[in-house]
């Protein structure tokens, strides 16, 4: 079973350079023979810093107006910086692919950037292909939120209180691996307590301090054939050096002192490492009794995972009800509020009709007493008329009319 494996290195300014060299493949010897110089083109960056790592620091600090009474000089010096190693193993990379790791990286990536607070504080994010594993260095600020001598809130740049906590490095360990597990990573998280982790720190600090001795003996040699200097006619116990090469001697001398002490450190790795080497063997041991109850483990959490995956399914299902749930809900206001509206308007028509019906019950009594008037008039005309012709006065009756009516 491959792990799921991130380790973290503070740093102060001092060694800011170093890292940089390393991470940004800058230096021109490496002792490291996993190092493939052919395949360097494959490393890549997810984020790449803007210059040298301590400009972006620089930069980074004045953009976000990151406060913190840091110690840049002398040799108690604050850290500024913090270092995340991020991989698994070879036989993991191979195994899922290059198209696969890339995600796994950008994975990772997206994990340091939650830890750091955001990604604005992220100054170098380069991955190695170049070696025999795959891994990520991710350099970035640890910040907290904090209050300035007013009282009030602001950004701190402060590595202790950033990793405060004596599980601090367990907890990191453990959301570590529950990222990337909950993406998909079939990854185990080594084990709790194990000098394990301690062993693959102290081997990634070997190679470090071997690439600095590498480095500064191969600038070592080329002072040693350097033969332009030559004596030439000056005053007594006086010598001419050119700026250039008195240059080159002082970076020789500084990188000499910094072997000899790379050296000591160096010897002192060794014998921890050889300690160390001692316990990884019985924890092999005791990894081996734990790879029968992994396959144990293993099968329960096929069977829990087949339970989850229908309630996960119920739950999706559940959601999409809530959403159609909230449709039709929206779609009911706006009926209701429709409904409200032809409501009004049909409370105005009936006003009104009610209204019309009254004048037309009006009109229709009007009518009524009009239509008896005119079967009075007309039950009166015809009663008169039946009485000329019975007593034959309409010839009389003509005859009377005819000078009264109008000439044409």
């Amino acid at each position: 079973m491959s792990f799921a494996i991130i380790r973290n290195e503070n740093h102060k300014i001092g060694s800011v350079p170093l890292a940089e060299r390393h991470n940004e493949r800058r230096n021109k010897h490496y002792s490291n023979q996993e190092i493939n110089p052919s395949r360097t083109d494959e490393n890549y960056h997810l984020k790449k810093p803007e210059g040298s790592y301590l400009d972006t620091f620089y930069a980074i600090r004045e953009k976000e107006h990151l406060k913190g009474n840091l110690r840049v000089n002398g040799s108690k010096q604050s850290t500024i910086l913090c270092e995340f190693v991020m991989t698994s193993d070879k036989a993991y990379f191979d195994r899922i692919g290059p198209e696969r790791t890339r995600q796994f990286f950008e994975t990772a990536y997206r994990f340091a950037c939650m830890k750091a607070s955001g990604e604005q504080y992220i100054v170098s994010a380069a991955v190695h292909m170049d070696e025999t594993t795959p891994h990520m260095h991710l350099m970035f600020i640890p910040v907290v939120q904090g209050k300035d001598r007013k009282g009030q809130p602001c950004k701190r740049i402060n590595c202790s209180e950033f990793w405060k906590g004596r599980d601090s490095y367990s907890r990191l360990q453990d959301e570590y691996h529950e990222w990337m597990t909950l993406h998909g990573f079939d990854l185990e998280r080594g084990t709790k307590g194990s000098t394990a982790e301690n062993l693959t720190t102290e081997k990634y600090k070997l190679k470090k301090v071997q690439e600095q001795i590498a480095e500064a003996t191969g600038e070592i040699v080329e002072i040693e054939h350097i033969e332009e200097i030559r004596s030439k006619q000056l005053p007594a116990n006086t010598s001419l050096v050119k700026t250039s090469d008195l240059e080159t001697l002082t970076a020789a001398a500084k990188g000499y002192a910094a072997v000899k002490k790379s050296e000591s450190e160096m010897q002192e790795l060794k014998t921890e490492v050889s300690a160390l080497r001692s316990e990884n063997e019985s924890l092999k041991n005791e990894n081996a009794a734990l790879s029968a109850k992994y396959q144990e483990f293993d099968y329960q959490f096929g069977a829990f995972y087949d339970s989850v995956a229908d309630e996960v399914a119920l739950q999706r299902e559940n959601e999409q009800l809530r959403h159609e749930v909230q449709t039709i809900g929206n779609q009911y206001h706006g009926v209701c509020h429709d409904l409200e509206t032809v409501t009004a308007e049909r409370d105005t028509l009936t006003r009104a009709v009610q209204q019309q019906a009254v004048q037309i019950q009006k009109l229709n009594e009007k009518l009524t007493v009009l239509q008896k008037l005119h079967q009075a008039l007309t039950d009166k005309f015809n009663r008169v008329m039946r009485f000329i012709e019975q007593m034959k006065l309409k010839e009389k009756l003509d005859a009377f009319l005819r000078p009264h009516q109008p000439k044409r």
